[in-house]
């Protein structure tokens, strides 16, 4: 009896192709996981190489084309070292920059003249500690101590010495160190609105005023709408209402706040060239390249903080606004400094002269209580010194720094902290030289 022949055994199934499908029990497949992980490696090796060089050579880039584009000049020397800025491209400590506009001056003939003034005057602090930006606006009107040329509107220092005797006047003031600026001539805000292409604003009345001697007219409708580079600057130096200068100053905040978040959106990258065209063409300043790129990318970096908007706290008075001085010292300490005026109060502060010059401490003190330094006492060192020092012992920078901009220069030391607090300040023959020679104290 023959057998009925076995069927052949059936062949084994092809592999599945590496289409990247997952296989039952919710994993790759070895030839899948293979693959990836050879993507993954050729993505190691070629493709974040190729993003970093990429974005190195974006920022090297802008940072060619501004040092090439942007006037750098020194209207005050600049310290030797700023430890500030922070390579790459980091802001690791507070700056302060001065934003000055000036205007036109016209003679009997309308004639241009080389004398102006001060129109808009704004201190911006970039604080990396808190993560935010503020900006006090100073009224162009503000009554101010000009040295070397009495008390007057503060718009007067620019036609009396330029950015360097304005950035004198507005430390003398607050009682901050600005060692930059930015100065904007008549026309550059208008040329740098127009290269954004415009600005979005809500233009909170109707505006019509005409000047037909300076020659410029001022005309908008109330509502949003978008402003040309004219209208943005008739926007914000329109003053004719109840409020006048004051009213002009929050108008420039509110536009302000529309420029940055123009600035922040991602379509403003398509203007960039053009932006950074009207910004090297129209704008004085001393700040380098890189100081003005790393001060860009903090801002864009702090979207989540608004701007800290303020304008100097004063009260109308005839042709001035007068600075109220105790809201003044609260604003200022908390906005640059990041100090209280109860933590001012606390701290003892020793003055002593080791200047050889008769009645320092005593000038020194007096500023000091006026920045709102409440227990300060003066004493005469037995031993002259050479180099003004501040001791530390309270722990606090922000307080250091404030003492230290009351002074010419000085050297920080700091030690040990105390309880209470306590600086102790050495004035040395450093400070007598330059102390002697200018008024510490606005004039009565």
């Amino acid at each position: 009896m023959t057998q009925d022949p076995q069927p052949s055994p059936a062949p084994p199934p092809a592999p599945a192709p590496d289409d990247g499908r997952l296989v039952p029990g919710g994993g790759a497949s070895p030839q899948v996981a293979g693959g990836l992980r050879r993507r993954w490696t050729r993505w190691l090796l070629w493709g974040v190489p190729a993003v970093v060089v990429t974005v190195g050579g974006l920022v090297a880039g802008v940072y060619l084309y501004l040092a090439g584009q942007i006037a750098v000049r020194e209207a005050t020397p600049r310290p030797p070292r700023v430890p500030a800025f922070a390579w790459p491209l980091r802001l690791v400590d507070r700056v302060h920059v001065l934003l000055i506009g000036t205007d036109v001056t016209l003679d009997h003939r309308r004639r241009v003249l080389n004398v102006a003034r001060a129109d808009t005057l704004a201190l911006v602090t970039f604080d990396p500690e808190r993560g935010r930006i503020g900006v006090l606006s100073i009224p162009r009107d503000t009554r101010a101590v000009i040295p070397g040329h009495g008390e007057t509107k503060i718009n007067a220092a620019y036609a009396y010495g330029a950015a360097g005797l304005t950035i004198r006047t507005v430390e003398q003031l607050l009682g901050v160190r600005v060692p930059y600026y930015v100065k904007l001539g008549p026309a550059s805000f208008a040329r740098i609105v127009d290269a954004l292409g415009g600005v979005e604003v809500d233009v909170e009345k109707d505006m019509k005023y005409t000047d037909s001697w300076a020659g410029y007219t001022i005309d908008l409708r109330q509502g949003r709408q978008r402003l040309n580079g004219q209208q943005a600057a008739g926007y914000i130096r329109f003053r004719h209402d109840p409020l006048g200068d004051i009213g002009r100053v929050e108008r420039q905040h509110r536009l302000l706040r529309a420029l940055v978040a123009q600035l922040r959106h991602p379509s403003t990258l398509l203007a960039a060239p053009r932006l950074l065209r009207a910004i090297g063409a129209h704008t004085d300043t001393n700040l380098g390249p890189a100081e003005l790129l790393t001060l860009g990318l903090f801002a864009l970096r702090v979207r989540d903080h608004p701007l800290q908007l303020h304008t100097l706290p004063g009260t109308f008075a005839p042709l001035y606004w007068e600075p109220d001085r105790a809201r003044m010292r609260a604003l200022v300490a908390d906005l640059f400094y990041g100090v209280t005026l109860d933590e001012m109060a606390a701290v003892r502060v020793e003055v002593l002269n080791a200047s050889g010059t008769a009645g320092l401490a005593r000038r020194v003190a007096e500023r000091l209580g006026e920045l709102g330094f409440a227990r300060v006492r003066v004493a005469t060192e037995a031993r002259a010194a050479d180099v003004t020092t501040v001791i530390d012992r309270t722990g606090r920078r922000g307080l250091v720094q404030m003492i230290a901009a009351a002074l010419p220069r000085a050297a920080i030391r700091r030690e040990a902290p105390t309880d209470p607090p306590s600086i102790t300040i050495v004035l040395a023959r450093d400070a007598a030289r330059v102390l002697s020679a200018a008024p510490l104290r606005r004039a009565d």
